[in-house]
């Protein structure tokens, strides 16, 4: 398999950059997809490799898996680990749907769910 990186996100660990990195998704022996994927915490690196039945799935997937290892550490449960200085790490499945993309109302208007 292919050891490119394909994608990356780059978290705040105590003041520190920690890395996540996804491998492009590639199609195994058996015709499935794989996606090889890593969290670079301090002490070590952690490596996940997730199927799918395409690269788009097994992608996804991955990025479900990778962000469930970030919420289940001490660090994000204590708080240590943000991204752009929020709790919200916007991975699946939560992406897009947490208050990095809740705009605020403009000045001197209510938000329709407050009035």
């Amino acid at each position: 398999m292919d050891q490119s990186i394909f994608v990356e996100r780059s978290f705040d660990l105590d003041g520190l950059p920690l890395v996540v990195r996804f491998q492009r998704p590639e199609k195994a022996p058996g015709g499935e997809f794989r996606c090889r994927w890593s969290i670079g915490w301090p002490d070590g690196e952690f490596r996940g490799d997730t199927p799918g039945e395409d690269g788009v799935q097994a992608l996804m997937l991955a990025m479900q898996c990778a962000h469930h290892e970030l919420l289940e550490s001490d660090a994000y449960k204590a708080g240590r680990l943000t991204l752009w200085g929020q709790a919200d790490l916007d991975l699946p499945p939560d992406w897009a749907t947490g208050p990095l993309y809740q705009m605020p109302p403009p000045p001197g208007r209510t938000p329709p769910d407050m009035a």
